[in-house]
């Protein structure tokens, strides 16, 4: 039930040569019969209820002139704007209205501020008056911002479910009980249970959503007050009810979940790096065996690029490691395991033979490399901004050749700021680094050359 693919980005190495990258592009497509069995969803909505989320994000029709204070903040009364925790509200309710969800699909709703509470256990779909009636009930809460104790409550909800199961957190801020987060993440991953996190303002801790959506594979959401003038891959505050309607509707459509890849190398090959590249960016974690994949969507399919890394060899045709995959067909209650597909490369004297490299494979390999000079840049701009402009100059041109057009965009608003402000601001490293993991391409259009795929990325 689920197809795969293996694709080495060159057949032929260089013989006596030490320290070799290898890179791999491993395809997973759902069969037909997958395809046609879609699962039933448990989805467990954790949502921050603290004072900032009272905050205005789209543009009001009227000033009142007036102010009102939430938890020592002063806020601007306005008519015909929507806050943050407004658009969560209606965003809710776009999903339970939709026609999307199944009748035996099962919902909770968890909010945290000061404290966590279960605002709905989990809930057939078909009950919609009680879905919706959780929902309003987001708007009664405030305080401050402890998204470890909302995780925990709903770790705890998904523990005793069976279907496709997933987290969806809402937050706006920093929390104050990060180390509690750290640790309720270890059953996500434990139980391979994908987190959406949708980071609402510059205020959020990036570094922790990303950790979360990296270590689940799941995906990441950067919503942006209206008038900040977002474009991809920011989401404007307006747009989050249509965004998170797309999670659900893809979540619907993972018909195969728990995906587990083993690998075994022969002597002195390492297995340095495996990074999901389509249709979201993410690392695998190797710290956890078998190495969790995720759930691969209907259609569309996932790609990953497993990277190795090469001792001397001699002349000779050779196996340098061996692949295994098990996954889940909820939808089928079934179980399934591929046999083990052989990587065999042939070490060559002949130079020629080993300067050929598959584009199909290396666009992947490109693209990966594309969050790790975001990364190395949003670095520099704090000491070096002219080395800054230099690694988001090649980062700009890695893109505009690979047709990643957002990406390309995006790039050039940080060139403008940092060549405005000799810096690059919060809000436009986390748009960038959350760019760099949404924003893939989508075809093998308009390679770089051999060479340059070389230089830039030492295979």
């Amino acid at each position: 039930m689920l197809n795969t693919q293996l694709k080495l980005h060159r057949e032929f190495l260089l013989a006596h040569v030490e320290g070799q990258k290898l890179f791999a592009m491993l395809t997973l497509t759902p069969s037909q019969e997958a395809t046609q069995a879609r699962p039933q969803l448990d989805v467990a909505f954790v949502v921050d209820t603290s004072g900032s989320m009272y905050e205005v994000v789209t543009k009001p029709t009227k000033r009142t002139g007036q102010t009102m204070q939430v938890d020592g903040k002063t806020y601007e009364v306005v008519e015909g704007a929507r806050s943050k925790i407004e658009l969560v509200v209606e965003s809710l309710k776009n999903i339970f209205n939709s026609g999307l969800l199944m009748e035996d699909d099962r919902i909770a709703l968890i909010k945290f501020d000061d404290r966590a509470k279960v605002l709905l256990p989990f809930t057939p779909a078909k009950d919609k008056k009680a879905l919706l009636d959780a929902a309003g009930l987001l708007t009664k809460f405030s305080g401050g911002t402890h998204m470890g104790a909302g995780m925990k409550e709903a770790a705890a909800l998904l523990e005793k479910e069976s279907g496709s199961r997933r987290m969806i957190l809402l937050s706006d801020g920093q929390t104050f009980d990060e180390a509690v987060c750290q640790s309720a993440a270890e059953f996500y991953v434990k139980n391979r249970i994908p987190v959406t996190t949708v980071g609402v303002g510059d205020d959020v801790n990036t570094d922790l959503l990303l950790d979360l959506t990296n270590r689940t594979q799941g995906q990441a959401f950067d919503v942006v007050p209206d008038n900040q003038n977002p474009q991809p891959p920011s989401v404007r505050a307006s747009d989050l009810p249509k965004s998170l309607l797309g999670d659900i509707k893809q979540a619907a459509a993972q018909v195969i979940t728990n995906v587990e890849l083993s690998v075994r190398t022969v002597k002195d090959v390492e297995l340095t790096r495996v990074t999901r590249v389509s249709p979201t960016q993410t690392e695998v974690d190797l710290r956890t065996s078998p190495f969790p994949l995720g759930n691969i969507e209907a259609g569309q399919g996932s790609i990953f690029i497993l990277e190795f890394t090469l001792p001397a060899r001699i002349p000779a045709r050779v196996r340098l490691a061996q692949i295994g995959l098990t996954y889940l067909v909820p939808g089928k209650q079934f179980r399934g395991e591929l046999p083990p597909m052989d990587v065999v490369a042939e070490f060559t004297s002949d130079e020629t033979r080993a300067g050929v490299i598959a584009p199909e494979v290396m666009q992947w390999v490109q693209q990966r490399n594309i969050e790790m000079l975001v990364a190395q840049a949003t670095k520099e701009a704090q000491q070096n901004p002219q080395q800054a402009q230099k690694t988001l100059e090649l980062a700009r041109s890695m893109t505009q050749r690979l047709g990643n057009n957002n990406m390309t965009q995006a790039l050039d608003r940080a060139l403008e700021e940092l060549n405005t402000s000799k810096t690059i601001s919060l809000g436009t490293a986390k748009t960038l680094r959350i760019g760099a993991k949404t924003q893939t391409i989508q075809s093998g259009q308009n390679l770089p050359s051999d060479e340059e795929i070389r230089r830039i990325t030492g295979a």
